[in-house]
């Protein structure tokens, strides 16, 4: 709503404007009312007016004085409608020299005055565009600016042009803001849905911010980096009269109970000037990379872990590694536990940063499927390869993820388990066994690979390997055998007979009866039976 001040010194005139039309109607909303000049300039002091209506003779201050003296004094940006009860040129000249919006004579008909506020609403729409854009365009400078220094560059005229949007540069901290990666529901999250709550992110820190908005900062999205930088500085929390960990906490609580998902605020240390903002920004991701790993999430500090950490060595422990792939050969599941959880203390203490695990993780990965190809030589490795990514390897390098890497360790182990048990037969025999028990039934290779505590994917591949089909042709060939056994023997219906063998679908029982033995099935029943 557009607002507005009517300013007259007689009552039913402001009364009678006030009733003249439906202001909220057009888009408007009369916050505030004035008697003479001098009441509307402290009101405009204290509230914030878009347009005002004013009568041109009043005692004290007049309407062209009160113009006059807000555009020194308050705001250019007031708009004004000019009242007067006779028109006279020189009142209309310097109307015109204030940039009026319009001059409309007593008694004012309603006409008149909506063509006036319409004029203006076009006008201030217009003027919101402009200045949205103009917005938009300085704030992407100064990011640059302030780039440029998180960078470590530092440049005088970054420095003023910084200055001019934030007034206070002293006594700064970095403040790394992102949703928790340990959070399952924002895990999964596709990246397109993720940029939109990056978006829903920056709006909320900057409509809490409020005028200070210009201290949130948007780091490029080089990758997938979905966070939100926050300049803080130390007299934000003073002008609130509160500590500044009572300011952080206040700003955590609030942000989070307005966005969906669970947040981090990494906190890097307080330097003296913007100018070193760098070295904040680098400790508020070392703050980020101690906790990267761990199920701790809301306000973390560097302050309160720089002693812990060990800056020198951004590194992971080899051993622990090589350590963790024999127990998990070993199948020793309570071994595996345990290095898990030094590996991740490693993490930890090492800081190290998510390119490292990465490299890890691929070695750990190799490893692991070289293993497997030690006890089955022809295995597809390629596939299994896809079965890891697509289960969950996937998840082990997200932050706080120590029970998804903890489980895809203990499954792995418990496969390479199977792999060695069964080697290659004895689980095809009960599965064929399955096939020829329960063929009736809702069988699925997941089903079975679960029932004999083997993975799917291998399951798949093996039965193809011995059988020279997939399971789900070897199945409804056998399907298709027992109805044509059925077709001779009896005289239910074909829907009857697809029911019997496993098949929910009559059409689909009757395309795939067509597909294998060339003939649909009623065709089928009258050749043979038609025979002497």
């Amino acid at each position: 709503m557009i607002k507005v001040m009517i300013v007259d010194d007689e009552p039913y005139i402001r009364q009678g404007l006030k009733l003249l039309i439906n202001w909220e109607k057009y888009g408007f909303n009369i916050c505030a009312e004035a008697a003479n000049g001098q009441e509307a300039i402290k009101i405009m002091e204290e509230t914030e007016i878009d347009l005002v209506i004013t009568d041109i003779k009043m005692p004290g201050i007049d309407g062209l004085q009160l113009i006059e003296q807000t555009r020194k004094k308050l705001s250019k940006k007031v708009r004004f409608i000019i009242l007067s009860g006779f028109y006279e040129f020189e009142y209309a000249k310097k109307a015109i020299k204030y940039d009026v919006v319009d001059y409309v004579l007593k008694p004012v008909q309603k006409e008149e005055l909506i063509k006036a506020l319409d004029e203006y609403k076009e006008f201030y729409y217009h003027q919101m565009e402009n200045e949205k854009k103009q917005e938009i365009s300085d704030k992407i400078i100064f990011d640059r600016h302030l780039s440029g220094l998180i960078s470590g560059v530092v440049d005088s005229n970054s420095i003023d042009y910084i200055k001019q949007h934030i007034r206070d540069i002293a006594d700064v901290r970095y403040i790394r803001i992102e949703y928790d990666k340990a959070c399952e529901d924002y895990n999964h999250l596709s990246d397109e849905e993720k940029a939109k709550e990056h978006v829903n992110l920056y709006e909320a820190v900057k409509a809490y911010l409020g005028d200070n908005w210009y201290h949130v900062y948007m780091p490029s999205k080089d990758n997938n980096d979905y966070s939100i930088g926050f300049i803080y500085v130390k007299s934000m929390a003073d002008k609130m009269q509160l500590e500044e960990k009572e300011y952080i906490e206040e700003f955590y609580i609030a942000l989070s109970a307005s966005l969906s998902y669970k947040i981090n605020f990494y906190i890097g240390k307080m330097v003296n000037n913007i100018k070193s903002i760098d070295e904040s920004y680098k400790t508020a991701d070392m703050v980020k990379y101690y906790y990267l790993y761990s199920e701790v999430a809301g306000v973390a500090y560097y302050d309160e872990i720089k002693n812990q950490i060990n800056t020198d060595k951004y590194t992971v422990d080899k051993n622990l590694i090589d350590e963790l792939i024999k127990v998990i050969e070993k199948n020793d599941r309570e071994q595996i536990e345990e290095i898990i959880e030094d590996l991740y203390q490693n993490f930890k203490e090492m800081v190290a940063e998510p390119k490292m695990i990465k490299l890890s993780m691929d070695y750990l990965l190799f490893k692991l499927i070289n293993l497997a190809k030690e006890m089955y030589s022809d295995f597809n490795q390629d596939e299994i390869h896809k079965m890891l990514k697509q289960e969950r390897y996937g998840q082990v390098s997200i932050p706080g993820s120590i029970r998804q890497f903890k489980k895809f360790a203990l499954e792995f182990s418990d496969y390479l388990n199977t792999l060695r048990k069964y080697a290659f037969s004895g689980v095809l025999f009960d599965v064929e066994r399955e096939i020829v028990e329960n063929y009736k039934e809702n069988l699925s290779l997941k089903y079975l690979s679960e029932k004999y505590y083997i993975n799917s994917a291998y399951l798949g591949q093996i039965f193809k390997k011995q059988f020279g089909i997939s399971f789900k042709d070897y199945l409804n060939n056998y399907r298709i055998d027992r109805a044509c056994e059925m077709l001779l023997r009896s005289d239910y219906k074909i829907y009857e007979i697809a029911e019997a063998v496993g098949f929910n679908n009559t059409d689909y029982f009757i395309s795939k009866f067509v597909q294998i033995k060339g003939t649909t099935p009623l065709q089928y029943r009258k050749k043979f039976l038609s025979k002497p």
